[in-house]
């Protein structure tokens, strides 16, 4: 790597490792506690812990939309149109 390429490094592909990492990780959590749930017939349980985990998934595998949604969010919320 020259001088002139040191400067043009992102890091875009370690977040993106970082990323796959994290939502593998997540998966494996999701189904070990969802087959428990699910086994233990604790229908609540099991339908809540679902619908967290797609909104996390979310969060996980869309970052940039979730951004830009919180982003959006903070402006209706906070009144400052395109924060």
């Amino acid at each position: 790597m020259t001088p002139l390429e040191v400067g043009t490094v992102t890091g875009t592909a370690i977040k993106d490792w970082v990323l796959v990492i994290a939502g593998n990780v997540f998966i494996i959590i999701l189904v070990v506690r969802s087959v428990g749930y699910f086994a233990k017939k604790e229908w609540g349980d099991f339908i809540g812990h679902i619908l967290v985990a797609v909104v996390i998934a979310g969060l996980i595998y869309a970052t940039d939309t979730a951004i830009t949604l919180f982003k959006g969010l903070a402006g209706l919320i906070l009144g400052t149109p395109g924060a």
